[in-house]
């Protein structure tokens, strides 16, 4: 995502995400919490946008939230959904890059990020921070998708009647290629890691041993 956005982009994303994209966020923090058993402690969302993964999560689980973005605009729109979820005391927000990333080493329980890793430059290095922060047993859950065959195809019905231009205004970026990932995960010496990708989208999975 672009480190700076136009306000009227801002607030319309911000609504789809809460609106008819919410259901996505339920779905993959469901996923999420059956394959990590992680449900405490501190979770980092990685290009969160308005926080919505994160905040997903802390309507299922106990967790602390830090949620990251290098993107000013969309960070305040995640202290907006803090408030009005009245998650203050759960969640905070923090700027900067997934390449360096400003928290200590073993400090998070949990990393999830959904629809950023597109964006994400020199790979291996960004793995090899998400690792860093990790604690020994945490997990990362990375990637993207638009849930499963039949709520993609509801939701986008959806989307398109109430937003039209949707589509055009926010093209997808290129995929890159499984090997990709798993070249960049070997390289920052994670082991070990699943490279999953099926019609549920992109997910990769890593635990620090």
């Amino acid at each position: 995502m672009a480190t700076t956005m136009h306000p009227n982009d801002v607030q319309t994303y911000n609504e789809v995400a809460m609106g008819v994209h919410a259901p996505i966020y339920s779905y993959y923090a469901d996923r999420i919490v059956e394959r990590t058993g992680v449900v405490s402690g501190c979770c980092l969302d990685v290009g969160c946008g308005g926080g919505y993964l994160g905040l997903a999560l802390a309507r299922i689980t106990e967790l602390d939230f830090v949620l990251f973005d290098r993107c000013q605009e969309m960070l305040c729109c995640a202290k907006h959904n803090i408030v009005h979820l009245k998650l203050g005391r759960r969640a905070r927000p923090l700027r900067g890059n997934v390449q360096a990333i400003p928290l200590t080493d073993d400090s998070v329980d949990l990393v999830v990020s959904r629809g950023s890793l597109p964006f994400w430059d020199n790979l291996p290095t960004a793995f090899g921070e998400i690792h860093r922060v990790l604690r020994q047993g945490g997990f990362a859950y990375i990637g993207g998708g638009l849930g499963d065959p039949a709520m993609r195809a509801e939701l986008e019905q959806r989307l398109h009647r109430r937003y039209p231009e949707w589509g055009r205004k926010n093209r997808r970026p290129p995929q890159r290629a499984n090997h990709e990932y798993t070249d960049a995960l070997t390289a920052a010496q994670i082991d070990p890691f699943w490279v999953n990708r099926s019609d549920e989208g992109l997910w990769i999975i890593f635990r620090k041993e």
